[in-house]
């Protein structure tokens, strides 16, 4: 299974004044790891999917676990797998990691739908593909 790697470093506008991630900036840090995922290796980019495309991701649901606090100028190693891939949804993971220790993780289930309906729609037949590297062998895709 092929996974997608991003260092982001924790900055001041990620904590709390005493220097700890504040947990709701973990939300945009994820969605950061997402977003970089979709621009460098699915290449459909946010501004492809959204200005040209009229399309989105939304999260259809999220389930995060923070493990251990990270600290302002930690250089947290994330990683994003696909958990599962249909048609018109994917299931990813990301989780992130400082010094190999495990500090936060949350499952995504996005949709892909347009603007027009705000309906799911199936993924565009060349994103399909390339997310579809990213699941397990056995992913039964529907």
């Amino acid at each position: 299974m092929k996974k997608y790697f991003a260092t982001k470093i924790i900055r001041f506008q990620h904590c709390d004044p005493g220097g700890i991630v504040f947990t709701p900036q973990y939300f945009n840090l994820f969605t950061e790891v997402v977003e970089d995922w979709f621009r460098e290796d699915l290449e459909f980019s946010f501004k492809k999917m959204v200005i040209h495309e009229k399309s989105g991701i939304p999260a259809m649901k999220i389930i995060a676990r923070f493990i251990k606090p990270s600290l302002l100028g930690e250089k947290i190693d994330f990683e994003l797998y696909v958990k599962r891939l249909r048609e018109k949804t994917v299931l990813v993971n990301v989780t992130g990691f400082y010094d190999f220790e495990k500090r936060c993780m949350a499952d995504f289930l996005f949709g892909f739908a347009t603007q027009s309906s705000f309906k799911l729609n199936e993924w565009p037949k060349s994103v399909f593909e390339k997310i579809k590297g990213y699941s397990k062998p056995s992913d039964e895709i529907d």
